[in-house]
Protein backbone atom coordinates (compact mmCIF):
# COMPACT_ATOMS: atom_id res chain seq x y z
CA UNK A 1 0.00 0.00 0.00
CA UNK A 2 3.24 1.98 0.72
CA UNK A 3 6.05 2.57 -1.26
CA UNK A 4 8.23 3.70 1.50
CA UNK A 5 8.86 2.50 4.74
CA UNK A 6 8.74 6.54 5.85
CA UNK A 7 5.19 6.41 5.21
CA UNK A 8 4.20 3.42 7.18
CA UNK A 9 5.87 4.21 10.20
CA UNK A 10 3.93 7.62 9.73
CA UNK A 11 0.90 5.95 9.09
CA UNK A 12 1.24 3.92 12.29
CA UNK A 13 2.24 6.74 14.44
CA UNK A 14 -0.80 8.61 13.50
CA UNK A 15 -3.11 5.69 13.82
CA UNK A 16 -1.69 5.04 17.80
CA UNK A 17 -2.07 8.67 18.47
CA UNK A 18 -5.92 8.98 17.20
CA UNK A 19 -6.25 5.61 19.23
CA UNK A 20 -4.18 7.06 22.72
CA UNK A 21 -6.50 10.36 22.23
CA UNK A 22 -9.91 8.94 21.86
CA UNK A 23 -8.91 6.72 25.22
CA UNK A 24 -8.56 9.75 27.02
CA UNK A 25 -11.49 11.81 25.61
CA UNK A 26 -13.93 9.31 25.15
CA UNK A 27 -14.09 9.64 28.94
CA UNK A 28 -14.14 13.39 29.58
CA UNK A 29 -17.76 13.58 29.93
CA UNK A 30 -17.97 11.44 32.83
CA UNK A 31 -15.10 13.57 34.74
CA UNK A 32 -16.40 15.34 37.19
CA UNK A 33 -13.68 18.37 38.65
CA UNK A 34 -12.80 17.20 42.26
CA UNK A 35 -11.74 19.85 44.23
CA UNK A 36 -8.24 20.16 43.50
CA UNK A 37 -8.96 20.99 40.12
CA UNK A 38 -11.80 23.43 40.36
CA UNK A 39 -9.20 25.21 42.98
CA UNK A 40 -6.32 24.60 40.15
CA UNK A 41 -8.88 26.89 37.49
CA UNK A 42 -10.47 29.08 39.95
CA UNK A 43 -6.79 30.54 40.57
CA UNK A 44 -6.56 31.80 37.14
CA UNK A 45 -9.08 33.90 36.61
CA UNK A 46 -6.49 36.96 36.81
CA UNK A 47 -3.61 38.61 35.11
CA UNK A 48 -0.57 36.85 34.74
CA UNK A 49 0.57 39.06 37.89
CA UNK A 50 -2.22 37.64 39.92
CA UNK A 51 -1.88 34.54 38.75
CA UNK A 52 1.40 34.39 40.08
CA UNK A 53 0.42 36.43 43.81
CA UNK A 54 -2.64 33.73 43.42
CA UNK A 55 -0.20 30.28 43.06
CA UNK A 56 -0.70 28.11 45.93
CA UNK A 57 2.50 27.63 48.27
CA UNK A 58 3.20 24.14 47.53
CA UNK A 59 3.05 24.61 43.99
CA UNK A 60 4.95 26.32 41.20
CA UNK A 61 3.41 28.88 38.85
CA UNK A 62 3.78 27.17 35.12
CA UNK A 63 1.12 24.67 35.21
CA UNK A 64 -1.14 27.79 36.47
CA UNK A 65 -0.20 30.25 34.00
CA UNK A 66 -0.38 27.75 31.27
CA UNK A 67 -3.71 27.00 32.16
CA UNK A 68 -4.75 30.53 32.36
CA UNK A 69 -3.22 30.97 28.94
CA UNK A 70 -5.41 27.82 27.78
CA UNK A 71 -8.61 29.05 29.58
CA UNK A 72 -8.40 32.48 28.12
CA UNK A 73 -7.42 31.20 24.72
CA UNK A 74 -9.95 28.38 24.88
CA UNK A 75 -12.94 28.76 27.74
CA UNK A 76 -13.20 27.16 30.65
CA UNK A 77 -15.57 24.68 30.41
CA UNK A 78 -14.41 20.92 32.15
CA UNK A 79 -13.98 19.37 28.60
CA UNK A 80 -11.93 21.99 27.13
CA UNK A 81 -9.76 22.20 30.13
CA UNK A 82 -9.04 18.35 29.76
CA UNK A 83 -8.15 18.89 26.66
CA UNK A 84 -4.97 20.55 27.64
CA UNK A 85 -3.92 17.26 29.55
CA UNK A 86 -4.46 14.81 26.47
CA UNK A 87 -3.02 17.32 24.08
CA UNK A 88 0.61 17.81 26.28
CA UNK A 89 0.03 13.82 26.24
CA UNK A 90 -0.10 13.30 22.55
CA UNK A 91 3.15 15.40 22.10
CA UNK A 92 5.15 14.13 24.92
CA UNK A 93 4.14 10.35 23.35
CA UNK A 94 5.60 11.57 20.09
CA UNK A 95 8.65 12.43 21.29
CA UNK A 96 8.93 9.07 23.56
CA UNK A 97 8.42 7.62 19.78
CA UNK A 98 11.37 9.38 18.61
CA UNK A 99 13.30 8.68 21.65
CA UNK A 100 12.90 4.60 22.09
CA UNK A 101 13.04 4.45 18.11
CA UNK A 102 16.81 6.24 18.40
CA UNK A 103 17.64 3.57 20.91
CA UNK A 104 15.98 0.62 19.92
CA UNK A 105 14.77 0.79 16.67
CA UNK A 106 11.22 2.14 14.92
CA UNK A 107 8.79 -1.33 16.29
CA UNK A 108 9.83 -0.43 19.30
CA UNK A 109 9.49 3.07 19.53
CA UNK A 110 6.36 2.51 17.85
CA UNK A 111 4.96 -0.22 20.50
CA UNK A 112 6.20 2.70 23.38
CA UNK A 113 3.33 4.89 22.36
CA UNK A 114 1.00 2.01 23.67
CA UNK A 115 2.67 1.18 26.65
CA UNK A 116 3.14 4.75 27.88
CA UNK A 117 -0.58 5.65 27.60
CA UNK A 118 -2.03 1.75 28.41
CA UNK A 119 -1.09 2.43 32.10
CA UNK A 120 -4.09 3.47 34.05
CA UNK A 121 -2.77 6.15 36.36
CA UNK A 122 -1.16 7.87 33.23
CA UNK A 123 -4.58 7.75 31.67
CA UNK A 124 -5.86 9.30 34.45
CA UNK A 125 -3.32 11.81 35.07
CA UNK A 126 -3.01 12.85 31.29
CA UNK A 127 -7.03 13.21 31.39
CA UNK A 128 -7.40 15.29 34.81
CA UNK A 129 -6.60 19.19 35.17
CA UNK A 130 -3.79 19.69 37.30
CA UNK A 131 0.61 20.19 36.58
CA UNK A 132 0.63 16.43 36.58
CA UNK A 133 -0.93 16.07 33.41
CA UNK A 134 1.71 18.32 31.66
CA UNK A 135 4.46 16.49 33.71
CA UNK A 136 4.17 13.62 31.65
CA UNK A 137 3.91 15.34 28.87
CA UNK A 138 7.14 17.15 29.22
CA UNK A 139 8.81 13.95 30.49
CA UNK A 140 9.78 11.94 27.55
CA UNK A 141 10.97 15.50 25.77
CA UNK A 142 13.04 15.95 28.50
CA UNK A 143 14.58 12.48 27.67
CA UNK A 144 14.72 12.86 24.17
CA UNK A 145 16.45 15.99 24.69
CA UNK A 146 18.96 14.13 27.01
CA UNK A 147 19.96 11.29 25.12
CA UNK A 148 20.33 13.94 21.62
CA UNK A 149 22.95 16.21 23.58
CA UNK A 150 24.73 12.97 25.18
CA UNK A 151 25.10 11.76 21.67
CA UNK A 152 26.65 14.99 20.40
CA UNK A 153 27.41 17.42 23.22
CA UNK A 154 27.28 21.10 22.15
CA UNK A 155 25.67 24.22 23.06
CA UNK A 156 23.19 24.07 20.69
CA UNK A 157 21.62 21.14 22.19
CA UNK A 158 22.27 22.28 26.06
CA UNK A 159 20.17 24.81 25.82
CA UNK A 160 16.92 23.06 24.53
CA UNK A 161 17.71 20.20 27.38
CA UNK A 162 17.73 22.88 30.36
CA UNK A 163 14.58 24.58 29.56
CA UNK A 164 12.78 21.77 29.32
CA UNK A 165 14.16 20.21 32.61
CA UNK A 166 14.00 23.71 34.03
CA UNK A 167 10.30 23.76 33.02
CA UNK A 168 9.54 20.65 34.65
CA UNK A 169 10.72 22.23 38.38
CA UNK A 170 8.46 25.26 37.75
CA UNK A 171 5.39 23.32 36.72
CA UNK A 172 6.71 20.50 40.10
CA UNK A 173 9.39 19.99 42.40
CA UNK A 174 8.10 16.80 42.39
CA UNK A 175 10.51 16.92 39.09
CA UNK A 176 13.49 15.99 41.22
CA UNK A 177 13.01 12.50 40.78
CA UNK A 178 13.12 12.93 36.90
CA UNK A 179 16.95 14.78 37.37
CA UNK A 180 18.07 11.49 39.59
CA UNK A 181 16.59 9.17 36.85
CA UNK A 182 18.38 10.91 34.37
CA UNK A 183 21.88 11.14 36.19
CA UNK A 184 21.64 7.54 36.89
CA UNK A 185 20.62 6.67 32.99
CA UNK A 186 23.55 8.70 31.24
CA UNK A 187 26.01 7.28 34.20
CA UNK A 188 24.61 3.46 33.35
CA UNK A 189 24.50 4.04 29.73
CA UNK A 190 27.12 7.26 28.80
CA UNK A 191 29.35 6.28 31.71
CA UNK A 192 32.52 8.84 31.96
CA UNK A 193 30.69 11.12 29.47
CA UNK A 194 27.78 12.03 32.46
CA UNK A 195 30.73 14.84 33.49
CA UNK A 196 28.85 16.29 30.28
CA UNK A 197 26.01 17.27 32.74
CA UNK A 198 27.81 20.74 33.71
CA UNK A 199 26.98 22.65 31.09
CA UNK A 200 23.24 21.64 31.03
CA UNK A 201 23.24 21.42 34.19
CA UNK A 202 24.73 25.13 34.93
CA UNK A 203 22.15 26.32 32.90
CA UNK A 204 19.24 24.34 34.40
CA UNK A 205 20.44 25.79 38.02
CA UNK A 206 20.54 29.07 36.91
CA UNK A 207 16.94 29.53 35.65
CA UNK A 208 14.71 26.97 38.46
CA UNK A 209 17.62 28.11 41.40
CA UNK A 210 15.40 30.86 41.79
CA UNK A 211 12.06 28.64 42.38
CA UNK A 212 13.43 25.50 44.10
CA UNK A 213 15.02 27.81 46.53
CA UNK A 214 12.02 29.95 46.75
CA UNK A 215 9.61 26.26 47.65
CA UNK A 216 13.06 24.86 49.84
CA UNK A 217 10.83 25.22 53.33
CA UNK A 218 7.62 24.60 51.76
CA UNK A 219 9.41 21.49 50.62
CA UNK A 220 10.46 20.45 54.12
CA UNK A 221 7.69 21.08 56.31
CA UNK A 222 5.78 18.89 53.31
CA UNK A 223 8.28 16.21 53.72
CA UNK A 224 7.71 16.18 57.77
CA UNK A 225 3.98 16.12 57.26
CA UNK A 226 4.34 13.31 54.65
CA UNK A 227 7.32 10.90 56.25
CA UNK A 228 4.95 10.14 59.20
CA UNK A 229 2.61 8.35 56.87
CA UNK A 230 3.10 4.30 57.77
CA UNK A 231 3.87 2.24 54.95
CA UNK A 232 2.86 -1.30 54.70
CA UNK A 233 5.71 -4.08 54.67
CA UNK A 234 8.27 -3.82 51.38
CA UNK A 235 6.36 -6.52 49.35
CA UNK A 236 2.74 -5.06 49.91
CA UNK A 237 3.76 -1.82 49.37
CA UNK A 238 5.20 -1.79 46.18
CA UNK A 239 2.45 -4.48 44.81
CA UNK A 240 0.17 -1.52 45.72
CA UNK A 241 2.36 1.27 44.07
CA UNK A 242 2.67 -1.18 40.84
CA UNK A 243 -1.19 -2.51 41.23
CA UNK A 244 -1.92 1.67 41.27
CA UNK A 245 0.27 2.63 38.16
CA UNK A 246 -1.56 -0.48 35.91
CA UNK A 247 -5.31 0.02 36.80
CA UNK A 248 -7.25 -3.13 39.00
CA UNK A 249 -6.42 -6.09 39.75
CA UNK A 250 -6.72 -7.95 36.44
CA UNK A 251 -5.13 -5.26 34.49
CA UNK A 252 -2.09 -5.04 37.27
CA UNK A 253 -1.72 -9.16 36.22
CA UNK A 254 -1.67 -8.28 33.04
CA UNK A 255 1.19 -5.76 33.14
CA UNK A 256 3.29 -8.16 35.55
CA UNK A 257 2.99 -10.92 32.59
CA UNK A 258 3.77 -8.59 30.06
CA UNK A 259 6.73 -7.12 32.52
CA UNK A 260 8.52 -10.36 33.20
CA UNK A 261 8.05 -11.77 29.80
CA UNK A 262 10.12 -8.91 28.63
CA UNK A 263 12.59 -9.73 31.19
CA UNK A 264 12.62 -13.31 30.02
CA UNK A 265 13.46 -12.45 26.50
CA UNK A 266 16.46 -9.48 27.67
CA UNK A 267 17.86 -12.65 28.97
CA UNK A 268 16.90 -15.32 26.32
CA UNK A 269 18.31 -13.01 23.82
CA UNK A 270 21.28 -12.16 26.22
CA UNK A 271 20.04 -7.99 25.53
CA UNK A 272 20.87 -7.47 29.06
CA UNK A 273 23.25 -4.64 28.38
CA UNK A 274 23.84 -1.48 30.11
CA UNK A 275 20.88 0.38 28.25
CA UNK A 276 18.49 -2.43 29.63
CA UNK A 277 19.81 -2.60 33.14
CA UNK A 278 19.13 1.77 33.19
CA UNK A 279 15.35 1.22 32.44
CA UNK A 280 15.07 -1.85 34.62
CA UNK A 281 16.60 0.08 37.48
CA UNK A 282 14.27 2.99 36.42
CA UNK A 283 11.11 0.61 36.27
CA UNK A 284 12.26 -1.35 39.75
CA UNK A 285 14.49 0.22 41.63
CA UNK A 286 13.34 3.77 41.82
CA UNK A 287 10.13 2.43 43.51
CA UNK A 288 12.50 0.52 45.46
CA UNK A 289 14.38 3.81 46.41
CA UNK A 290 11.63 6.02 47.44
CA UNK A 291 10.16 3.18 49.78
CA UNK A 292 14.00 3.56 51.52
CA UNK A 293 13.92 7.03 51.92
CA UNK A 294 10.12 7.33 53.01
CA UNK A 295 11.30 8.21 56.25
CA UNK A 296 13.18 10.98 55.38
CA UNK A 297 11.44 12.03 52.13
CA UNK A 298 7.67 10.89 52.64
CA UNK A 299 7.54 10.78 49.00
CA UNK A 300 6.52 7.29 48.57
CA UNK A 301 3.30 7.81 46.47
CA UNK A 302 2.17 7.35 42.91
CA UNK A 303 1.34 10.95 42.40
CA UNK A 304 4.73 11.70 43.65
CA UNK A 305 6.44 9.58 41.31
CA UNK A 306 4.31 9.90 38.37
CA UNK A 307 7.86 9.65 36.33
CA UNK A 308 8.46 5.86 37.47
CA UNK A 309 5.87 5.10 34.72
CA UNK A 310 8.11 5.93 32.05
CA UNK A 311 10.11 3.58 32.82
CA UNK A 312 7.53 0.55 33.35
CA UNK A 313 6.69 1.53 30.04
CA UNK A 314 10.19 1.85 28.37
CA UNK A 315 11.17 -1.82 30.43
CA UNK A 316 8.22 -3.82 28.75
CA UNK A 317 8.76 -2.60 25.19
CA UNK A 318 12.47 -3.02 25.54
CA UNK A 319 12.18 -6.51 26.12
CA UNK A 320 9.32 -7.13 24.43
CA UNK A 321 10.64 -5.65 21.11
CA UNK A 322 12.87 -8.92 20.79
CA UNK A 323 9.82 -10.85 19.44
CA UNK A 324 9.21 -11.05 15.75
CA UNK A 325 7.45 -8.50 14.23
CA UNK A 326 4.06 -10.67 14.42
CA UNK A 327 4.50 -10.57 18.25
CA UNK A 328 5.25 -6.99 18.31
CA UNK A 329 1.99 -6.20 16.10
CA UNK A 330 0.00 -8.76 18.57
CA UNK A 331 1.61 -6.91 21.86
CA UNK A 332 0.68 -3.50 20.44
CA UNK A 333 -2.98 -4.55 20.03
CA UNK A 334 -3.33 -6.21 23.26
CA UNK A 335 -2.04 -2.70 24.76
CA UNK A 336 -4.07 -0.51 22.35
CA UNK A 337 -6.87 -2.37 24.08
CA UNK A 338 -5.99 -1.85 27.36
CA UNK A 339 -6.04 2.04 27.02
CA UNK A 340 -9.81 1.35 27.27
CA UNK A 341 -10.48 -0.50 29.49
CA UNK A 342 -12.28 1.40 32.68
CA UNK A 343 -9.55 2.54 35.45
CA UNK A 344 -10.75 2.86 38.96
CA UNK A 345 -11.33 5.91 39.43
CA UNK A 346 -12.29 6.21 42.87
CA UNK A 347 -9.26 4.37 43.72
CA UNK A 348 -7.16 7.55 42.39
CA UNK A 349 -9.41 10.49 43.50
CA UNK A 350 -12.55 9.67 45.34
CA UNK A 351 -13.95 13.06 44.54
CA UNK A 352 -12.88 12.49 41.13
CA UNK A 353 -16.93 11.37 40.07
CA UNK A 354 -19.15 14.37 38.92
CA UNK A 355 -19.95 16.00 42.26
CA UNK A 356 -23.53 16.76 43.71
CA UNK A 357 -22.83 20.63 42.67
CA UNK A 358 -21.45 20.05 39.23
CA UNK A 359 -24.53 17.57 38.10
CA UNK A 360 -26.36 19.83 39.46
CA UNK A 361 -25.51 22.90 37.73
CA UNK A 362 -25.59 20.79 34.58
CA UNK A 363 -28.92 19.92 35.25
CA UNK A 364 -30.11 23.42 36.23
CA UNK A 365 -28.88 25.11 32.60
CA UNK A 366 -31.44 23.24 31.09
CA UNK A 367 -34.11 24.02 33.17
CA UNK A 368 -34.03 27.44 34.80
CA UNK A 369 -36.31 30.14 32.74
CA UNK A 370 -35.20 33.83 32.56
CA UNK A 371 -36.71 35.80 35.95
CA UNK A 372 -35.76 32.91 38.31
CA UNK A 373 -34.25 33.17 41.39
CA UNK A 374 -31.61 30.39 43.75
CA UNK A 375 -32.12 31.31 47.26
CA UNK A 376 -29.49 28.88 49.35
CA UNK A 377 -30.76 28.00 52.78
CA UNK A 378 -27.97 29.46 55.31
CA UNK A 379 -27.44 25.70 56.68
CA UNK A 380 -27.04 24.07 53.62
CA UNK A 381 -23.23 23.20 53.12
CA UNK A 382 -23.25 21.91 49.60
CA UNK A 383 -19.76 22.37 47.98
CA UNK A 384 -17.63 25.07 48.69
CA UNK A 385 -17.09 28.94 47.87
CA UNK A 386 -14.57 28.90 44.62
CA UNK A 387 -16.86 25.23 43.27
CA UNK A 388 -19.61 27.91 43.18
CA UNK A 389 -18.14 29.99 42.02
CA UNK A 390 -16.30 28.02 39.03
CA UNK A 391 -19.32 26.48 38.60
CA UNK A 392 -21.45 28.99 37.82
CA UNK A 393 -19.25 30.83 35.30
CA UNK A 394 -18.86 27.94 33.60
CA UNK A 395 -22.39 26.93 33.25
CA UNK A 396 -24.34 30.25 33.26
CA UNK A 397 -22.63 32.82 31.53
CA UNK A 398 -25.43 35.33 32.31
CA UNK A 399 -25.21 35.93 35.96
CA UNK A 400 -27.88 33.56 38.37
CA UNK A 401 -30.10 35.98 40.35
CA UNK A 402 -29.38 35.17 43.70
CA UNK A 403 -31.50 36.00 46.81
CA UNK A 404 -32.12 36.18 50.21
CA UNK A 405 -35.99 37.03 50.52
CA UNK A 406 -37.98 35.10 48.10
CA UNK A 407 -40.75 37.94 47.87
CA UNK A 408 -41.76 39.30 44.96
CA UNK A 409 -40.26 36.74 42.88
CA UNK A 410 -42.49 33.59 41.39
CA UNK A 411 -40.04 30.55 40.58
CA UNK A 412 -37.92 29.80 43.33
CA UNK A 413 -35.17 27.30 43.68
CA UNK A 414 -34.33 26.44 46.87
CA UNK A 415 -31.26 24.98 48.33
CA UNK A 416 -31.07 23.14 51.08
CA UNK A 417 -28.55 20.35 52.61
CA UNK A 418 -29.10 17.21 55.14
CA UNK A 419 -29.17 20.11 58.07
CA UNK A 420 -32.74 21.07 58.77
CA UNK A 421 -33.35 24.22 56.76
CA UNK A 422 -33.92 27.43 58.76
CA UNK A 423 -37.00 27.51 59.38
CA UNK A 424 -38.10 31.37 58.69
CA UNK A 425 -36.47 30.93 55.21
CA UNK A 426 -38.21 27.57 54.80
CA UNK A 427 -41.61 29.11 55.18
CA UNK A 428 -40.83 32.49 52.91
CA UNK A 429 -39.71 29.88 50.05
CA UNK A 430 -42.81 28.06 50.36
CA UNK A 431 -45.25 30.79 51.26
CA UNK A 432 -47.90 30.96 47.89
CA UNK A 433 -45.84 28.67 46.12
CA UNK A 434 -46.19 25.26 45.38
CA UNK A 435 -42.85 22.23 45.11
CA UNK A 436 -42.07 20.98 41.65
CA UNK A 437 -39.01 19.70 40.06
CA UNK A 438 -35.78 18.88 42.18
CA UNK A 439 -32.19 17.93 41.13
CA UNK A 440 -29.45 16.08 43.72
CA UNK A 441 -29.08 14.21 46.95
CA UNK A 442 -30.38 15.52 50.06
CA UNK A 443 -27.11 17.21 51.23
CA UNK A 444 -26.94 19.43 48.18
CA UNK A 445 -30.66 19.34 47.00
CA UNK A 446 -32.06 21.97 44.43
CA UNK A 447 -36.23 22.60 44.18
CA UNK A 448 -38.25 24.79 42.72
CA UNK A 449 -41.00 26.35 43.85
CA UNK A 450 -43.33 28.10 41.72
CA UNK A 451 -46.24 30.36 42.17
CA UNK A 452 -48.69 30.77 39.86
CA UNK A 453 -48.87 33.11 36.78
CA UNK A 454 -51.31 35.61 38.36
CA UNK A 455 -51.64 35.49 41.80
CA UNK A 456 -54.61 37.73 42.05
CA UNK A 457 -56.07 35.62 39.53
CA UNK A 458 -59.55 36.00 37.73
CA UNK A 459 -62.52 34.69 39.74
CA UNK A 460 -65.62 32.87 37.88
CA UNK A 461 -69.67 33.37 38.70
CA UNK A 462 -69.26 29.36 40.17
CA UNK A 463 -66.37 30.43 42.90
CA UNK A 464 -63.30 28.67 40.56
CA UNK A 465 -60.78 31.32 40.18
CA UNK A 466 -58.26 31.00 37.17
CA UNK A 467 -54.51 31.94 38.09
CA UNK A 468 -53.14 31.78 34.46
CA UNK A 469 -52.19 29.72 32.05
CA UNK A 470 -48.34 28.85 30.75
CA UNK A 471 -47.27 27.57 27.56
CA UNK A 472 -44.76 24.45 28.14
CA UNK A 473 -41.71 23.66 26.12
CA UNK A 474 -40.60 20.09 28.01
CA UNK A 475 -40.42 20.84 31.08
CA UNK A 476 -40.70 24.47 31.18
CA UNK A 477 -42.68 27.42 30.27
CA UNK A 478 -42.08 29.14 27.37
CA UNK A 479 -41.96 33.26 27.67
CA UNK A 480 -41.25 34.31 23.80
CA UNK A 481 -43.36 34.94 21.06
CA UNK A 482 -45.16 31.96 20.27
CA UNK A 483 -44.93 30.57 16.63
CA UNK A 484 -45.82 27.08 15.64
CA UNK A 485 -46.14 24.54 12.21
CA UNK A 486 -48.97 23.26 11.06
CA UNK A 487 -49.77 19.92 12.54
CA UNK A 488 -47.89 20.79 15.31
CA UNK A 489 -49.43 20.78 18.93
CA UNK A 490 -49.29 23.32 22.39
CA UNK A 491 -48.81 21.91 25.70
CA UNK A 492 -50.80 24.25 28.02
CA UNK A 493 -50.70 23.88 31.32
CA UNK A 494 -53.47 26.41 33.18
CA UNK A 495 -53.50 27.06 37.55
CA UNK A 496 -56.60 27.30 39.51
CA UNK A 497 -58.22 27.37 42.97
CA UNK A 498 -61.45 27.51 44.71
CA UNK A 499 -62.76 30.54 47.16
CA UNK A 500 -65.67 28.12 48.00
CA UNK A 501 -67.18 24.84 47.81
CA UNK A 502 -68.26 24.32 44.32
CA UNK A 503 -71.78 23.09 43.82
CA UNK A 504 -71.06 21.10 40.54
CA UNK A 505 -68.81 19.55 38.26
CA UNK A 506 -67.48 21.95 35.85
CA UNK A 507 -65.13 21.09 32.59
CA UNK A 508 -62.95 23.35 30.80
CA UNK A 509 -62.57 24.22 27.09
CA UNK A 510 -59.91 25.22 25.29
CA UNK A 511 -60.04 26.71 21.87
CA UNK A 512 -57.52 27.86 18.93
CA UNK A 513 -59.87 30.37 16.88
CA UNK A 514 -59.53 33.15 14.59
CA UNK A 515 -62.29 35.26 14.57
CA UNK A 516 -65.34 32.46 15.02
CA UNK A 517 -63.56 30.26 12.66
CA UNK A 518 -62.20 27.11 15.32
CA UNK A 519 -58.93 25.36 14.41
CA UNK A 520 -58.46 23.03 17.55
CA UNK A 521 -60.33 22.36 20.75
CA UNK A 522 -59.74 20.05 24.12
CA UNK A 523 -62.67 20.32 26.36
CA UNK A 524 -62.55 17.65 29.14
CA UNK A 525 -62.85 17.82 33.18
CA UNK A 526 -59.60 19.24 34.53
CA UNK A 527 -56.77 17.21 33.48
CA UNK A 528 -55.11 17.60 37.69
CA UNK A 529 -51.41 16.92 37.16
CA UNK A 530 -50.98 18.73 40.96
CA UNK A 531 -51.37 17.92 43.37
CA UNK A 532 -51.03 13.90 42.48
CA UNK A 533 -54.13 11.79 42.60
CA UNK A 534 -56.55 14.82 42.92
CA UNK A 535 -59.81 13.93 41.38
CA UNK A 536 -60.87 15.90 38.33
CA UNK A 537 -64.42 16.46 40.32
CA UNK A 538 -64.51 20.75 40.65
CA UNK A 539 -67.38 19.57 43.68
CA UNK A 540 -64.60 17.77 45.68
CA UNK A 541 -62.05 20.83 45.26
CA UNK A 542 -61.16 22.53 48.80
CA UNK A 543 -59.53 26.35 49.20
CA UNK A 544 -56.72 26.85 50.26
CA UNK A 545 -54.84 25.01 47.09
CA UNK A 546 -53.79 25.47 43.99
CA UNK A 547 -54.49 22.97 40.95
CA UNK A 548 -52.59 22.33 37.84
CA UNK A 549 -53.87 20.94 34.80
CA UNK A 550 -52.15 20.43 31.86
CA UNK A 551 -53.91 20.10 28.26
CA UNK A 552 -52.99 20.02 24.77
CA UNK A 553 -53.76 21.56 21.44
CA UNK A 554 -53.30 20.37 17.90
CA UNK A 555 -53.59 22.00 15.76
CA UNK A 556 -55.19 21.05 12.09
CA UNK A 557 -53.00 20.23 9.10
CA UNK A 558 -53.07 21.97 6.57
CA UNK A 559 -53.40 24.80 8.01
CA UNK A 560 -53.00 28.69 6.47
CA UNK A 561 -49.96 30.31 7.51
CA UNK A 562 -52.28 33.05 9.69
CA UNK A 563 -52.78 34.56 13.52
CA UNK A 564 -54.55 32.61 16.14
CA UNK A 565 -56.10 33.34 19.59
CA UNK A 566 -56.00 30.67 22.43
CA UNK A 567 -59.30 31.19 24.62
CA UNK A 568 -60.67 29.03 27.42
CA UNK A 569 -64.28 28.56 28.56
CA UNK A 570 -65.40 26.91 31.99
CA UNK A 571 -68.81 25.07 31.31
CA UNK A 572 -71.21 22.81 32.98
CA UNK A 573 -70.85 19.47 31.34
CA UNK A 574 -74.76 18.20 31.17
CA UNK A 575 -75.51 21.76 29.93
CA UNK A 576 -72.72 23.28 27.52
CA UNK A 577 -73.58 26.54 29.87
CA UNK A 578 -70.14 28.21 29.91
CA UNK A 579 -69.78 30.37 33.52
CA UNK A 580 -69.21 34.05 33.12
CA UNK A 581 -65.81 35.40 34.54
CA UNK A 582 -64.48 39.18 34.08
CA UNK A 583 -62.49 39.95 31.15
CA UNK A 584 -64.56 37.20 29.06
CA UNK A 585 -66.23 38.43 25.07
CA UNK A 586 -69.77 38.27 24.05
CA UNK A 587 -69.42 34.62 23.24
CA UNK A 588 -68.27 34.48 27.47
CA UNK A 589 -64.60 33.00 25.88
CA UNK A 590 -61.28 34.14 27.74
CA UNK A 591 -58.32 35.14 25.79
CA UNK A 592 -55.17 33.24 26.61
CA UNK A 593 -52.29 34.09 24.34
CA UNK A 594 -51.77 35.40 20.80
CA UNK A 595 -50.38 32.24 18.54
CA UNK A 596 -48.81 32.49 15.20
CA UNK A 597 -49.22 29.97 12.55
CA UNK A 598 -46.15 29.66 9.80
CA UNK A 599 -46.90 27.40 6.61
CA UNK A 600 -46.02 27.48 3.11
Amino acid sequence: MFRHRHSWIIFTATILLLLIAASRVLRLDSLGMNPDEVWSVWQTFGTPSQILRWTPYDWPPGYYLTLGLWRGLSGQHPIILRYLSVLAFLIGNSFLFRAVQRLRGTNAGLLAMPAYAALGYGIYLSSEVRGYALLLGLLPIAFWLTIRYFDHPSLKRAIPLALSIAVLFYISLTSVGVLLMLGIYTLLVYQRRVWYWWLPGLMTGIIAIPEILSKAEVAVRRTVATRTLILPPLAEALRNMYRDYAGYDTIFLLWGVLFIAGLILVIYRRKLDKQAIAWLLWAVGAPLLMFISHPLLGFFSVRYAWWIMLGIATWVVWGLANLPRAGIVAVGMLLSGMMFVPIPLKDYAPLSSLSSLEANFIWLKDHMVMGDVLVTDPAMGCGAAEEWDYFIRTYFPSPLTFSQNPAGYRRVWYVTGNTPPEEAKRKAVMDGRIPGRFVGPPECLFRLYEAPPDEQGILFENGMRFHGMEVMEGDQPWTGPLVRREGESIRLRLWWSVDRIVDLDYSVGTYLLKDNLLFGEFNSPPQITYPENTPPETSRWQPGQYYIEQRELTLQYPTPRTNLRIAMAVYFWQDGKRVRAEGMDTDLLLTLRNLRIMSY
